[in-house]
C-alpha cells in the first residue's frame, strides 16, 4: 500500500513526516516507541521491529478442541502478564465457541480491543494509555464501585428489593476488570514504582471485599422470605461496615494514621455485633444469619486490613518519624 505525506518544517531545521496510523497500529508502535531508520540510495526504510521501545506481541496458539472457560482463564493470565498485541490463532479454521470466548473476554477486561480478525486468528490489542489511566485512577474508581454495590446491597435489605440485589451481583465483574487491570500494570511498573505494589493489595481487598458483597446478595437470595428481625439485625450490621469501608478508603487516601488506628481498634467490635445478632432468642432462621454475618464480618475486616495496609504505604518511603 502507499501513502503521501507532505514533509513539515518545525524549530526552523527540522523536516517531519507524518506515519500512517493503519501502518503503526499494525507494526505495533505507541508513542515512545522506537524506529530504526537506514538509507538505501535516496530511499529511507522504517524498521519497526529491532528498535527497544517497540510493543510487545504473544501468540497463543490452539492445536486442540479446548474448552471455553479454560480458554478465557488462560486469556486472562497473559493480559495480566501484560501484552500489546495478542494473537490467538488455529491450525484450521476457528471454531465459532473459540471466537466468541475470545470476545467474551475482549469485552471483560479493560482497554482491550479486536484490532483484526481472519479464518485462523483473531488479533487483540491493547489501547489503553497507562498514562492518562495510572493505577490509582483506576483504584480510585474500583473503591467508589465497591462502595456503591455495599451501599446498594443495604437498601435492597431496607427495601427487601430481590432485583437490586441481582443489580449487585452483576456489577462484579466490573471490579473484576479494574483487579485485572492493576494487577497487569503492577507488573508492567514494579522495577520503576516501588509504591504500586501497594495498589496491588489494596486492589485485591478491594476484590475481596466486592465478592462478600456479592455473597451477602446470594444467601438472602428472595429476600421477601426473610423474617423482619433477620433483617433488620443484618442491615444495621451492614450499615456499620459500610461506614467503616467509607472510613478506611478516606484514612487511606487522606493518610491520616490516627484514623488508621482507630480503624484497626475496631476489630473486637466487630466481632462483638456479630456475636450479638446470633445470640438474639428471637432469631428463627440462624442459618441465614450466620452466614450473612460471616460475610458482613468480612467487610469490616478488609476495612481494618486497609488501615494497616495505609499505615505500611505511608509510612513506607519516611525517613524521619514523628509521633504526636
Amino acid at each position: 500500500m502507499k501513502y503521501t505525506r507532505r514533509v513539515q518544517l518545525t524549530g526552523g531545521s527540522t523536516f517531519t513526516v507524518s506515519l500512517p496510523s493503519k501502518w503503526v497500529q499494525r507494526a505495533g508502535l505507541v508513542k515512545g516507541s522506537e524506529v530504526d531508520i537506514s538509507e538505501s540510495g535516496i530511499t529511507l526504510v522504517l524498521d519497526p521491529r529491532s528498535g527497544e521501545g517497540t510493543q510487545k506481541a504473544k501468540t497463543l496458539t490452539i492445536t486442540k478442541e479446548v474448552d471455553d472457560v479454560l480458554l478465557e482463564r488462560m486469556l486472562t493470565s497473559i493480559y495480566i502478564s501484560y501484552f500489546d498485541i495478542l494473537t490467538i490463532k488455529t491450525v484450521k479454521l476457528m471454531d465459532q465457541k473459540v471466537r466468541e470466548a475470545v470476545k467474551r473476554f475482549a469485552r471483560r477486561v479493560m482497554g482491550v480491543e479486536i484490532f483484526e480478525e481472519s479464518s485462523n486468528s483473531i488479533m487483540l490489542q491493547n489501547v489503553l494509555n497507562s498514562d492518562n489511566f495510572t493505577i490509582w485512577n483506576a483504584l480510585r474508581r474500583m473503591s467508589l464501585n465497591v462502595e456503591t454495590m455495599i451501599s446498594d446491597t443495604l437498601e435492597s435489605v431496607k427495601l427487601r428489593d430481590s432485583k437490586m440485589m441481582l443489580n449487585v451481583i452483576e456489577r462484579d465483574d466490573e471490579v473484576d476488570r479494574y483487579q485485572w487491570y492493576i494487577f497487569r500494570e503492577t507488573k508492567a511498573s514494579i522495577s520503576t514504582s516501588g509504591n504500586s505494589v501497594y495498589a496491588l493489595i489494596l486492589s485485591r481487598i478491594l476484590e475481596r471485599t466486592a465478592d462478600h458483597t456479592v455473597n451477602i446478595c446470594k444467601i438472602l437470595g428472595k429476600i421477601d422470605r426473610q423474617s423482619s428481625a433477620v433483617l433488620e439485625h443484618l442491615s444495621g450490621f451492614l450499615e456499620f461496615s459500610l461506614g467503616m469501608y467509607r472510613e478506611s478508603m478516606e484514612a487511606f487516601y487522606s493518610k491520616n494514621v490516627d484514623r488508621m488506628n482507630d480503624l484497626v481498634e475496631k476489630k473486637h467490635e466487630v466481632y462483638d455485633i456479630k456475636d450479638k445478632i446470633l445470640s438474639d432468642p428471637k432469631l428463627k432462621d440462624l442459618s441465614t444469619a450466620t452466614a450473612a454475618s460471616e460475610e458482613i464480618l468480612r467487610i469490616a475486616l478488609y476495612s481494618t486490613d486497609t488501615a494497616e495496609l495505609g499505615m505500611d504505604y505511608l509510612l513506607s518511603d519516611m525517613q524521619d518519624f514523628t509521633l504526636k
